[in-house]
């Protein structure tokens, strides 16, 4: 019970909503005639996705993480090395075989978010390059949900203009969360010689840029609603939701100023607000679902998040 405890701390469980939620999307885009049983079981794979992903980071990354986080269990010892690398290979594995049940294509992108996930390790230290490489992964995740929902091959996903430009706004929206991670991981990162946006224009100067990095998604998305780009027509809620959320984002990036910020709030916002940007987006499928499911992601992320951080297992 020891073991399992500690692994899914490292899992940070308040981020799941980053990956169930974009696979979501994905999902109900597409036509699917899946039962219930495995419509959960497929949501259970693209919510655990972030938390296993996180895990390998973890076990990759401890020379930083002994400095950014040196409570989190992977560098604490609560945490058994050895155990964690099983599991989550187990998890991987039991993960591909459903994939390969409810379509053999979807392994592909099953394959290649776990590729760039161990990628994204060395790839965190360039500039700029690192966080478009994790939004790059979590784009994957409509692809991943519209694929494992349906008989689609990865050419017909590819085809299809409105799942493409979807994981467009996914990957410049999840960027922003990783740009924004970086600031708490500073000092480590520094120390490691790990060359992120943030310490390459030095934490002054990045704070500055947040703010454009936030508008970015949201001028896109509109761009592509009102140039009919993506085929999807506008309602109130959707209108509602993106207002209020476009706010907490804009908040966010606000609390990220100065050299003595909120670092439990800040990060809290910004994981906040990457969420309910993609069940915004959501709400130009199906309204009042997304509605719920704004509601409840915006809360349990609170909740979970507001009890990690006391334990400071962010």
């Amino acid at each position: 019970m020891g073991f399992i405890k500690a692994y899914i701390k490292s899992m940070r469980p308040y981020a799941f909503f980053v990956t169930g939620i974009a696979g979501l999307i994905g999902m109900l885009l597409i036509d699917t005639s899946l039962s219930l049983f495995w419509k959960i079981i497929v949501l259970i794979i693209l919510f655990s996705s972030y938390g296993v992903n996180q895990i390998i980071n973890d076990l990759l990354g401890t020379k930083e993480d002994k400095i950014n986080a040196p409570k989190r269990p992977s560098i604490s010892g609560e945490l058994d090395f050895r155990k964690a690398i099983i599991t989550s290979i187990v998890i991987f594995i039991l993960g591909g075989l459903l994939t390969y049940f409810l379509n053999p294509y979807a392994l592909i992108i099953y394959l290649l978010g776990y590729i760039a996930n161990i990628t994204y390790e060395y790839l965190k230290g360039l500039p700029f390059i690192g966080n478009l490489w994790f939004g790059f992964m979590i784009s994957l995740l409509p692809l991943y949900g519209a694929m494992v929902s349906s008989s689609l091959t990865f050419i017909q996903v590819l085809r299809n203009s409105n799942l493409m430009f979807i994981s467009l706004l996914v990957l410049l929206s999840a960027s922003t969360l990783c740009y924004f991670t970086y600031f708490k991981d500073y000092y480590g990162d520094k120390k490691a010689n790990k060359i992120t946006a943030v310490v390459l224009l030095s934490p002054r100067f990045a704070r500055l840029l947040g703010f454009a990095k936030v508008l970015i998604p949201y001028v896109l998305l509109f761009f592509l609603l009102f140039s009919n780009l993506i085929s999807f027509k506008i309602n109130m809620l959707f209108l509602l939701m993106i207002a209020v959320t476009l706010i907490l984002s804009l908040y966010g990036a606000f609390l990220y100023l100065g050299k003595d910020y909120n670092k439990k709030k800040a990060l809290e916002v910004s994981f906040e607000s990457t969420v309910l940007f993609y069940v915004s987006i959501l709400s130009l499928i199906n309204k009042y679902f997304a509605l719920v499911i704004y509601i409840i992601s915006f809360l349990l992320i609170k909740i979970i998040y507001s009890k990690m951080y006391k334990k400071e297992l962010y």
